[in-house]
């Protein structure tokens, strides 16, 4: 692949960089009149502040781990420590089977920039100062999803109910050139080609996705399904606290209500807050439809066998616009079996090659590492070529099976910033 770095210029590289050993950046922090549409407002805790911190200094340890540590604006104020951070694991990352194709190698690493990860550390692997005036229960660290070097940090504390709820959280510049450093060493890639759509968002060209490198096929079937987008999903948890973000349609009675081009939702601005005065247009009529279902059986690069499922979808405002949702690399036995009621607790994944999670903690992050990751999930017209899912404004996918009967597997769509699900489908599963 022409991008590929010799291995004497990634040493002089990484030697070049490993000057500093040291960062610290200043935090912002934002009020509630700065920040109205804050989802938090109404589930944060009782207590929570708005200044706090002052800087996040960042450290260098051995074998490319670092501490982090947040330091107060007053004395009285606990100073808060994550010691041995793998950051690398928060770099965009091209896994080995796909740098063969130099247009996958970039969409699969623009989809990890621009998809949210946030980690949660809980008791036991920080530490924090005595003062504080609540009990520190956890503490988050998260590049969000937008431009390359916008991070954000947040502290949560024990309330009254015994639930860790959000106490604190400030928006901060990750060091470029330690994002560069990682990201060369992480990838064995020069970051230039990559440079303009990490640090800005360029929309990507429309070019066909390789699936071929991400599975051999055994075999194919289409499947039968039933669409649910006549009916409204559970709000709870995060589909709870967004809800107040979708823009419009003011009331939504059942997921179809958003198959539309006009639905909007708050934009998720600079450096990391939702805005309901700037709403995203999308393009939500092209999953109006759902008009097929092919189940096929796979062997994946880390040689499991696995599932990909492809939706194929008609747009509600042009019968001739069909786009297809291709998910694999699933792994059914590892589902989790819920209601519907608990939906928003399934299978979350992002749109891109091997993502991790919107969310997840610590241990599971480390014991799901991008490079053992064989899951995919795109969105492509009907020649094959991608498509922008966060143009068409969709975020990703929730799986799990159904409670009482785990043959049948149910899909989610999450809207753009997963302020709401817009469609559910349920199919049956073979040979599972």
């Amino acid at each position: 692949m022409k991008y590929l770095i010799p291995l004497f210029v990634v040493l002089c590289l990484l030697n070049a960089c490993h000057k500093a050993d040291k960062w610290q950046m200043p935090v912002k922090e934002m009020t509630d009149e700065q920040y109205p549409d804050n989802p938090n407002l109404t589930s944060r805790h009782p207590k929570a502040q708005q200044v706090l911190y002052k800087t996040i200094a960042i450290q260098r340890q051995a074998d490319d781990k670092f501490d982090l540590e947040l330091l107060p604006q007053k004395n009285e104020t606990p100073t808060i420590k994550i010691k041995g951070i793998p950051l690398l694991e928060w770099m965009p990352t091209a896994v080995d089977w796909i740098k063969k194709d130099d247009y996958l190698t970039y969409i699969g690493l623009i989809n990890q920039e621009w998809n949210r990860q946030q980690v949660q550390f809980n008791v036991g692997q920080f530490e924090a100062t005595a003062g504080a005036e609540v009990q520190i229960s956890r503490v988050d660290l998260a590049r969000n999803c937008l431009n390359a070097y916008l991070w954000e940090m947040l502290v949560y504390a024990k309330d009254t109910d015994g639930k860790d709820k959000l106490y604190w959280q400030c928006w901060f510049d990750f060091p470029k050139d330690l994002y560069e450093e990682l990201f060369v060493k992480r990838n064995k890639l020069s970051i230039e080609p990559y440079r303009a759509g990490l640090e800005n968002w360029v929309d990507p060209p429309s070019k066909n996705i390789n699936l071929s490198l991400l599975r051999e096929v055994k075999s194919e079937k289409v499947v039968p399904f039933v669409s649910s987008n006549d009916e409204m999903y559970a709000l709870k948890g995060e589909l709870e606290r967004k809800y107040k973000n979708i823009v419009y349609p003011k009331k939504v009675t059942k997921m179809g209500d958003l198959l539309s081009d006009s639905t909007r939702f708050a934009t998720f601005a600079q450096p990391g807050f939702y805005d309901t005065k700037d709403p995203r247009v999308t393009y939500l009529s092209r999953l109006g439809t759902l008009t097929k279902v092919i189940e096929r059986q796979i062997i994946t690069p880390t040689k499991e066998d696995a599932l990909e499922i492809e939706y194929v979808f008609v747009s509600n405002k042009d019968a001739e616009t069909i786009t297809r949702l291709v998910v694999g690399g699933l792994k059914p036995a590892k589902l989790p079996a819920l209601s519907l009621e608990n939906a928003n607790d399934g299978a979350r994944a992002s749109m891109g090659v091997a993502n991790h999670s919107f969310y997840e903690t610590f241990d599971y992050q480390q014991q799901h590492l991008t490079k053992d990751n064989p899951f995919y999930s795109f969105l492509l017209d009907e020649k094959g070529n991608f498509l922008d899912n966060h143009k068409i404004g969709i975020d990703g996918t929730v799986f799990h099976l159904d409670e009482k009967d785990k043959t049948k597997l149910h899909l989610w769509v999450l809207s753009f910033e997963r302020h709401a699900f817009v469609s559910h489908c349920t199919t049956q599963l073979s040979n599972h």
